[in-house]
């Protein structure tokens, strides 16, 4: 008898050891989302600064784990001088937000203009597109047109504050109530 219970003790050991040295699965964990300052940089102009804080909701996936993916977030881009910001959104694995403006482009005669502007992303490859667009404008001497240029972003620098990227405080389980 005193065997068999040696035997089991020894077998239950072994296979708790081997459990644990092969790791206890955690949560999945999403990449973290873009936030910072950020160095923007395209060919033709001064550099540029992107101040990005995202602003993310847990998505509910099958309710018994909140999942922190960054399809439910908005980047808040705060931009500086020559550049226009925005919210953006993921889409098609890019970040991308478009802004319109009255006063976007002057005409020969002192008058503006109206574009609209729309920033491109990847927060991976921190590269990008800047398109800004006009329809015919400027009495007719202005023909529609969409101009891209391509952009690079470098990190700077962190937030000046701190930001918390999941604000929301959701119930633990059954339907996510979140306040």
């Amino acid at each position: 008898m005193t065997f068999k219970r040696t035997a089991a003790a020894t077998a239950l050991m072994s296979a708790l050891g081997i459990g644990l040295s092969l790791g206890i699965a955690g949560p999945a964990q999403a990449d973290p989302v873009m936030q910072g300052v950020y160095t923007y940089t395209q060919d033709g102009m001064d550099p540029q600064t992107f101040t990005v804080f995202p602003s993310c909701v847990p998505v509910v996936g099958d309710l018994r784990e909140p999942l922190e993916l960054a399809v439910a977030c908005r980047l808040h881009v705060a931009t500086s001088r020559d550049l226009k910001g925005g919210d953006a959104r993921l889409t098609g694995g890019l970040w991308t937000y478009s802004t319109s403006t009255n006063e976007g482009m002057k005409c020969p005669d002192g008058s503006w203009a109206p574009t609209t502007e729309t920033y491109k992303f990847d927060d991976v490859s921190m590269t990008g597109t800047r398109s800004v667009a006009n329809n015919e404008a400027c009495g007719g001497t202005l023909a529609p047109a969409i101009h891209t240029f391509p952009f690079t972003l470098a990190y700077k620098e962190p937030l000046p504050l701190p930001v918390q990227v999941y604000p929301l405080d959701c119930e633990p389980g059954g339907l996510r109530w979140c306040t």
